[in-house]
């Protein structure tokens, strides 16, 4: 009897593992596909420090946001993170044909800042914006024909 039981363990074993293994190949490909496309678009991977908000400099701002605004785009598992001025944010993100972008599941911390004007703001964008535009170091999230806030690679 042990030793039917542990012909049982040992072939639940075996199988798991080939299990796990083939699961694992079949992610790390669709990874590395994602990658490579996402990486084309020169986009991702990338901290891309915010300069304008819906048409205003951020240098022109007074007073500046507490902190450094930027967005970083994740390769791995189309997840979005960053600053917003004061709070951090995160959340995933779906580029799609052409330039389409769209975010989903943003959320962030709350803590409170003297200015929360640029924080406010970027908030609202995640929610409006539909492509982007990435050119000479540049990018550009946009509605429609819009930018609502344009970010320069570090």
């Amino acid at each position: 009897m042990k030793n039917l039981i542990l012909i049982i363990g040992i072939c639940f074993f075996i199988f798991g593992m080939s299990a796990c293994k083939s699961k694992e190949t079949v992610k790390s490909e669709a990874n590395s596909s994602l990658i490579a496309t996402a990486t084309d678009k020169g986009v991702v991977e990338k901290k891309w420090k915010l300069t304008e908000i819906n048409g205003v400099a951020l240098s022109t701002m007074t007073p500046q946001p507490a902190v450094e605004a930027f967005i970083f785009f994740q390769a791995n598992g189309d997840r979005v993170n960053g600053c917003s001025g004061c709070n951090n944010f995160t959340g995933t993100y779906k580029m799609g044909p052409g330039s389409a972008l769209h975010f989903s599941g943003v959320a962030s911390t709350r803590k409170m800042c003297i200015d929360m004007t640029v924080e406010d703001q970027m908030n609202k964008i995640f929610q409006a914006i539909d492509s982007y535009t990435f050119q000479d170091g540049t990018l550009n999230l946009k509605q429609g024909e819009t930018v609502l806030a344009r970010f320069v690679s570090e």
